[in-house]
């Protein structure tokens, strides 16, 4: 992960959120640091898509999100605790696959919300 990418979302890399919640917890961030001119480039976008490994493409499907031609994982489509990260190694995103979301733009007070509504039935 870049310097810029890793400083935005260092608060968030320890959770275990869904992946759908992952990437809308990553979509938030970035769009607030866009308001508020932490940083100046063009917004992120969300994607679904299979990922290759030594040139064989998986058929498992991932949330992604890319911004400044970064991608972040953040997580399987099916996965209910998964955490944010870049992508390894050797790996790189099925481009054909790709399939674009729409994700609306929580503020960080919504970000805040489903945080802690999640710790709090992590609990439970």
């Amino acid at each position: 992960m870049t310097e810029s990418l890793l400083k935005l979302l260092a608060p968030y890399l320890h959770l275990s959120l869904s992946a759908f919640d992952n990437t809308k917890l990553v979509v938030a961030v970035i769009n607030s640091a866009l308001e508020i001119g932490d940083v100046d480039t063009l917004p992120p976008s969300a994607y679904e898509a299979s990922l290759i490994s030594a040139s064989q493409s998986t058929t498992e499907r991932y949330y992604l999100v890319k911004w400044q031609e970064e991608w972040v994982v953040c997580g399987k489509t099916n996965s209910y605790a998964a955490n944010i990260g870049a992508l390894e190694k050797g790996i790189s995103v099925d481009i054909d696959s790709l399939r674009a979301l729409t994700i609306p733009v929580m503020s960080m007070q919504q970000v805040s919300f489903m945080c802690m509504e999640n710790a709090h039935f992590d609990h439970c």
